[in-house]
């Protein structure tokens, strides 16, 4: 392989098929001993539209309402008027 002069490198293809990697995977480089080891970085692809959801912030909430479900701190409702109206009182 050969260094670019942008430090960049081409993974040959019997290596990514080695090591299970695609186009747009992350890897990490470690370098031990002046070895280095590429590590495949397992990552979770979530559609953009739905990264609001995993944001931290949001899991924050997430796990509060999960505590307040788990304490019985909920109200069932009959209907959508029933619940308008505990909102509005």
């Amino acid at each position: 392989m050969r260094i670019s002069s942008k430090r960049q490198i081409s993974i040959p293809k019997h290596i990514m098929t080695a090591m299970n990697l695609e186009p747009g995977d992350e890897i990490d480089i470690r370098v031990e001993n002046g070895t280095a080891y590429l590590i495949p970085i397992a990552t979770i692809k979530i559609p953009r539209d739905q990264a609001w959801f995993w944001t931290k912030e949001w899991q924050e909430k997430e796990r509060e309402a999960d505590v307040d479900i788990a304490e019985g701190k909920v109200q069932n409702f009959e209907s959508l008027e029933a619940l308008m109206k505990d909102l509005h009182r």
